[in-house]
């Protein structure tokens, strides 16, 4: 049996995609929803006994690594790739797994009807 737990977070930001057609080529921002859902072994003892990862914990990690800084930013000026849904997802992907995550999935809402999704 494989047991997960999900956990999402918010934040505000910009971007532009400059070699788009349409009205993404403009800048514009977005109140973007990450949903990061990490696998793992349970703990058997101790304060985290039953646990995969404390909630807690794993809010650290997400707000140090991501939120704080991509919150209220233009992200083409802090990120040396084209700002897509589906780059910023892989990109959330990367930096939580090599903070020791056993992240499974992510996923990336930039509206309430569209998301980028990550698996393992």
């Amino acid at each position: 049996m494989k047991t997960t737990v999900t956990k999402q977070f918010k934040f505000e930001a910009a971007h532009t995609l400059p070699n788009h057609n349409g009205k993404c080529k403009n800048l514009h921002g977005h109140s973007y929803l990450l949903e990061v859902t990490v696998s793992g072994e349970k703990q058997t003892s101790g304060p985290q006994e039953g646990m995969i990862i404390d909630f807690g914990d794993m809010t650290k990690i997400v707000e140090e690594h991501i939120v704080k800084k991509w919150d209220h930013q233009f992200l083409n000026d802090i990120l040396p790739f084209v700002t897509t849904a589906e780059n910023l997802a892989e990109e959330c992907f990367r930096i939580l797994e090599s903070q020791g995550l056993q992240v499974e999935r992510i996923k990336l809402w930039e509206t309430s009807k569209a998301y980028a999704e990550v698996k393992r």
